[in-house]
């Protein structure tokens, strides 16, 4: 078969699978070395790294690099030089993010890196300490011609950035479109560190917003998106970003600043009206005024997050369907939200560009939302349903519509029973019938409704959910005639079932079977081995399982799982006090690729077993081992 046809093949599979596929021949290795297949792949190169470990990649053009925690050493330096050499020609996303390098080194770096669109200097406090950085005019004329293409630059928990080498990094970047400030340390109010006399001056120990305003108002006309995350920006900044005349804004993140009022979000939407990007999730003080401004102006919005703004409400939400080309939905942590009003905001005709939605935490979400919305949003690719009051109707109408869903969360869903999996429809009939009778009071599985101050118990249903055996569970999943199994998200990537109390093995065992699954999460449910074993046996992609607090798994289970998947990364088994050292045995033996271990609080592991394991296995980067063998 012919490279190009392999190579073709290789477009098609996950980066995971290509790596397996790679490793067939040296033919279909060489076809995976194609640059069309390294864009989505970063290297990624840790300071603990030594040089004769360096691997041989001057074959591959790469173009995702993250050179991460390296610090001034000659060691360091000699893998980073090399690192940029190779891969200097096809080389486009460099991060450093956290590494402690001199400036000289920086320059050394960037001189080779000359089709650079995207640069990560974020926590790169040292390269920024001395304030010397670009201090000579050769290196920034070096620089600016090496630098011209750089479109992203990522300041963001720099705490020595000032002025000065804010300008200098702006100036090599000339042509930057997108600027991130995240979590700096930004004055905004300068004047008591002007000199007297003078109302304007570039400071080389602070970083003042006037210095910021200024180049926003250079660099106008060609950028696009600003990041002022975590910092104390207020209305007043925003408004005078906001209103430069020949700004066109597509992209502002705004989380965590909660001096941010609806004042700044008015000035926002009046003048910006082409934003595309709006994240201003934890501003405490957007209340409902903001969001009706956001819907009435900002008519090509794509990506909306407004998660832990808890002043909105129903009435705040109930025109978010004027967003017509909306795709990405934060709501997560609003507790006044309620089925009604989500009803009339997002569910008010089909929305097929809607593709993810969090609801995590937003208590009152019920069946009769989320049954509406399935409906109304069959694209759905990610969908959070955590610690909220759904049961197993929603899973099944879930499982029924949204068949191109990739990540699915239903964690503290304590309602949610095993018939929910295995597609009993008729379980929930009774009160089926009677929502359908009374849907203003569709509050399935609550025993109670609240009007304003008054609690009224409602009237026993008479229905009593069925405890099926194992036998009659595992007839119920091949059953194709009773519902709507688990195992018709065929694409799914992403599972979390944490502290599902009400599921046991009798469903998980049937169900949980996705060829792409690649992160599973099943903490603080009530599985023993059986499912465990039998997820390792139905699951060949799992490279992220979580098992906390599973307090029936045993050493088998962990010899299942380490020695059924190989491509297993991330392991967490704290909390399991069943498990011993020979789990850590079975972990050291069969895990090739693991990457993150948390055993904490496992009382039978002992530390001395965790630090052999931690010396042996070269791939390991983080391993949380606290209360061990207590």
């Amino acid at each position: 078969m012919p490279s190009e046809v392999i190579t073709h093949i290789m477009r098609y599979l996950s980066v995971a699978d290509r790596k397996d596929a790679a490793l067939v021949n040296k033919v279909w290795y060489d076809a995976s070395l194609d640059p069309i297949l390294q864009r989505d792949i970063v290297i990624h190169f840790y300071g603990t790294m030594v040089e004769s470990r360096f691997p041989n990649l001057s074959r591959r053009k790469m173009s995702n690099l993250m050179l991460d925690q390296f610090d001034s050493s000659l060691e360091s330096k000699s893998i980073m030089l090399k690192s940029c050499q190779n891969f200097s020609q096809s080389l486009r996303n460099l991060s450093l993010k956290g590494s402690n390098i001199t400036d000289a080194l920086f320059v050394d770096l960037m001189s080779h890196c000359k089709n650079l669109v995207h640069l990560d200097l974020s926590s790169c406090n040292s390269l920024f300490m001395s304030g010397r950085i670009l201090e000579l005019n050769d290196d920034i004329q070096k620089l600016k011609d090496t630098l011209k293409n750089v479109k992203v630059l990522n300041l963001s928990s720099i705490r020595f950035l000032s002025d000065a080498t804010f300008n200098r990094m702006v100036t090599v970047c000339s042509n930057v479109e997108s600027v991130h400030l995240a979590s700096a340390q930004i004055t905004f109010i300068s004047d008591s560190y002007l000199p007297k006399g003078q109302t304007n001056c570039v400071s080389n120990s602070l970083l003042t917003f006037d210095n910021i305003l200024h180049f926003i108002e250079t660099q106008q006309d060609t950028l696009k998106a600003l990041d002022f995350t975590r910092t104390g920006i207020s209305d007043d900044p925003l408004d005078q970003i906001a209103s430069i005349q020949n700004l066109e804004l597509e992209e502002i993140v705004l989380t965590g600043c909660k001096d941010v009022t609806d004042e700044g979000i008015n000035s926002l939407c009046k003048n910006q009206k082409h934003l595309r990007i709006v994240e201003v999730k934890g501003c405490t003080e957007i209340s409902g005024a903001a969001l009706e401004l956001i819907t009435q102006n900002l008519m090509f919005l794509e990506i909306l997050r407004l998660g832990k703004c808890r002043q909105l409400n129903d009435i705040a939400v109930r025109n978010l369907h004027r967003l017509r080309c909306l795709q990405v939905l934060d709501l997560s942590e609003i507790y006044q939200l309620t089925s009604a009003g989500l009803i009339k905001g997002l569910c008010h005709n089909v929305n097929e560009m809607l593709t993810h939605i969090n609801f995590n935490c937003c208590s009152n979400v019920k069946d009769n939302f989320v049954v509406s919305l399935c409906k109304a949003a069959p694209n759905l690719l990610h969908l959070d349903l955590g610690s909220t009051g759904i049961t197993n109707i929603s899973v099944q109408a879930v499982c029924k519509y949204l068949k191109f869903l990739r990540y699915f969360r239903v964690a503290w869903c304590r309602e949610i029973t095993d018939l929910a999996l295995v597609g009993y429809k008729d379980a929930d009939k009774d009160i089926i019938e009677k929502a359908k009778e009374n849907p203003e009071d569709f509050d399935i599985g609550r025993l109670r409704r609240i009007y304003d101050n008054h609690i009224i118990f409602k009237k026993p249903t008479g229905f009593k959910k069925d405890q099926l055996s194992a036998s009659d569970l595992e007839k119920l999943a091949h059953d194709t005639t009773t519902g709507y199994t688990l195992d018709c998200l065929g694409h799914l990537h992403d599972l979390d079932l944490s502290a599902c109390k009400m599921l046991t093995d009798g469903s998980l065992v049937h169900v949980i079977k996705f060829k792409e699954l690649r992160s599973l999460s099943l903490c603080m449910t009530n599985i023993t081995d059986i499912t465990v074993s039998a997820v390792a046996a139905k699951n060949p992609s799992l490279e992220h399982i979580c098992l906390s607090q599973c307090l029936s798994i045993t050493d088998d289970a962990i010899r299942d799982v380490t020695k059924r998947l190989t491509r297993l990364s991330s392991l967490d088994i704290a909390g399991c006090d069943n498990l011993t050292d020979k789990s850590i045995h079975h972990i050291q033996m069969n895990c090739k690729r693991l990457k993150s271990l948390d055993v904490s609080f496992c009382k039978k592991i002992s530390p001395e077993s965790v630090g052999l394991l931690e010396t042996n296995m070269k791939t390991i980067q983080s391993v949380n081992k606290r209360l061990t063998g207590n």
